[in-house]
Parts: structure tokens; C-alpha cells; sequence
């Protein structure tokens, strides 16, 4: 044993120490995204599909779709579909560092800044888990809203997912992620570091709040159909504990409950003093209870905390019906919280 631990020993002080990750928040590589945007047609093909297998899942847990033969009427229309072909926001894909692990993301930003401009960030949080629901080159079409308002938009993949370095975990670690997605904000000279806001959607709603309650530091915060209370969608949806909670956050068959507690958006507000909340949420959602957030705005108004709720009629998760208003909403919810 005394001579193994001498050869080790030797070793190690041979390859030196071990090299060290990188900080958090540094950006690691930046490089162009590789986009091939399909045409008007198959773009509206495409989102029809896509919609229809959402729509066929919701009808099996007993939770009616509008149609998708309506659903082209509110699409982007050619016009705009043709101008963001011709004119796209700018985008990099990007690692960077959090907890000494590269973490993939993406920013998109508009295509020329004046020397010296800088703009308001906003973090985009995904839904989905692991590599499920993770951005892509093609994102940007989701984020031109943002962008043409004039923010800068940094989205977080989480760790584990697009050859980024870790293990999703569903709101444990990777929270960090989020937290060094706003230092790499602070650190961009192109970015307003007065001006950083949090934008959620499903599972990235529970990470707003998740985020906030470790400090994040934002002017203020908007969630789309969001996950706030997983012991209520454990008893919904019993698929989706079986088959991600279970399988990924870690210590979960052990400690269900307090994994359970530990990710609820809802006990964040009933005990955080929160920045400015935006709750938006769809009737039709059958991926996320719209109780999530109807929970979530009574303990705003129970704490007197600043907040607003939009519910809308028989609109599913991530409103797609409404995702004009949806996206003018939220413009307007981090425009009216700016510093000047």
C-alpha cells in the first residue's frame, strides 16, 4: 500500500495539477449559428404538425385543443416571416462557465449595435429537460420579438444539455446555471448591466423563481405557463414523475417530498420578497396546471408583492394562440421596469 501511495504521489506531481474549470459567468467559445430557415409554406406546415401532436396528447388527458386548422391564421404572417428571413437577429451559440462546467446557451441580439451601444438583457429560461425542449439555431424565430424590441436575449440551456458539461437535475444545481447566465450578462460590453430580466416558460418558470429565491439579481421577472407547484402536477401527470423526476433529480424515490418543496415556485412567493412578477398562462394548458400560477398571484397578493396575472381563454401551454400578446406583455412588463 506504502508503495502505491508513493507512485501515485509521483505521478500526480508529473502531470502537474488538475486543470482548473472555468470561472463562472466567463464566456468560454462563441461561435455563429449554423441556421437553415425553411420556407413560408413549410414553416407553416411545419408548426401545424408540431401543433397537432400537442393538441392529440392534450385530447387524451381529457384537455381539448382548439383546433389546428386555425392555426396558420395566427402564425406570422409571409410579410414578417420573409423580414426575419432577410433581416434575422444575430446569433451565437455560445459555453460558458458555471460551477467549472462549460454550460451551452445561445444569445441572439439585433444584427448592427452602434459603437459604445448597450442593451437591455433578458435571460430566456427553456422548458423541458435534458436534451427535451433545448434551443436551437432556429429559436431565434421565438426570440424576434424580443430582439426587434431592442433586448438582448441570453438563453440558458441548463447543464448536461447540447454538449454542455454536468447532469440536469430539474431545479437543483443547474439553478446555478441561471444565476451565471446573468453574470455572463454583467460581463458583455455589449449588454446593459443595470437592465437584466428573467424570462420563463414551463419548466423555466419554476427556475425563475428557484433563481430569485438564490439571489438572483433582476429588475424584474415574467413566467409562461410555468411549473410552481410539482406536487400538484405529480398528482396530474404521474408519467412525468415517473419518467424525468425520478429518473434525474437526484435523491428523489428517497426524498420525494422535500424534492418536491424544494422546486415550488408557489412556497418561493409565500417566502421571498420577490421582484415585479409576470404571470401568464393559458385555460387550455394541459401540460401546466393554470392553477401553478393563479397559486403563485395569491401569494403575491397575500405578501403584497408587485405582480400582474393574464389568463387566457382556451389557450394552451406556451400560448400559442395569443403569442402576440403574450410577447407584447412581457415587452412591456421589463420596458415599465427599467432604469433609466
Amino acid at each position: 500500500m506504502r508503495t502505491w501511495t508513493l507512485l501515485a504521489a509521483a505521478l500526480a506531481a508529473i502531470a502537474g495539477p488538475a486543470a482548473a474549470g472555468p470561472a463562472d459567468g466567463d464566456l468560454v467559445t462563441s461561435q455563429p449559428c449554423v441556421r437553415q430557415a425553411p420556407d413560408y409554406r413549410a414553416y407553416v406546415a411545419g408548426s401545424v404538425k408540431a401543433y397537432q401532436g400537442e393538441a392529440d396528447l392534450g385530447a387524451s388527458l381529457e384537455t381539448p385543443q382548439p383546433p389546428a386548422a386555425g392555426l396558420p391564421a395566427v402564425l406570422m404572417t409571409e410579410r414578417e416571416y420573409e423580414a426575419s428571413r432577410k433581416k434575422p437577429t444575430a446569433c451565437r451559440r455560445i459555453l460558458y462557465g458555471s460551477d467549472g462546467l462549460k454550460v451551452a446557451g445561445y444569445i441572439w441580439e439585433p444584427p448592427a449595435l452602434r459603437p459604445g451601444q448597450t442593451l437591455p438583457v433578458v435571460i430566456a429560461l427553456r422548458g423541458g429537460n435534458r436534451d427535451n425542449g433545448q434551443y436551437s439555431a432556429e429559436s431565434q424565430r421565438g426570440m424576434w420579438s424580443l430582439v426587434n424590441a431592442g433586448f438582448l436575449v441570453i438563453g440558458v440551456q441548463y447543464r448536461g444539455a447540447d454538449g454542455g458539461e454536468g447532469a440536469d437535475e430539474f431545479g437543483g444545481a443547474d439553478v446555478h446555471d441561471v444565476l451565471n447566465a446573468i453574470a455572463l450578462a454583467r460581463k458583455l460590453p455589449e449588454a446593459d448591466a443595470r437592465n437584466v430580466f428573467l424570462y420563463g416558460t414551463s419548466r423555466g418558470g419554476m427556475m425563475v423563481f428557484l433563481a430569485l429565491r438564490q439571489g438572483a439579481a433582476v429588475q424584474a421577472a415574467a413566467a409562461v405557463s410555468p411549473f410552481t407547484d410539482l406536487a400538484l402536477e405529480a398528482r396530474r401527470r404521474p408519467e412525468m414523475e415517473k419518467n424525468v423526476w425520478r429518473r434525474i433529480i437526484p435523491g428523489y424515490d428517497a426524498h420525494r417530498a422535500e424534492s418536491l418543496d424544494q422546486r415550488s415556485g408557489v412556497r418561493v412567493a409565500r417566502e421571498v420578497d420577490l421582484p415585479p412578477i409576470l404571470l401568464l398562462h393559458g385555460t387550455a394548458d394541459w401540460r401546466a396546471d393554470p392553477r401553478n400560477s393563479f397559486e403563485v398571484a395569491e401569494a403575491l397578493q397575500a405578501r403584497g408583492r408587485p405582480y400582474a396575472l393574464h389568463v387566457f381563454d382556451n389557450d394552451v401551454h406556451g400560448l400559442t394562440w395569443n403569442w402576440r400578446e403574450r410577447d407584447r406583455l412581457a415587452i412591456g412588463w421589463f420596458r415599465s421596469h427599467m432604469r433609466r
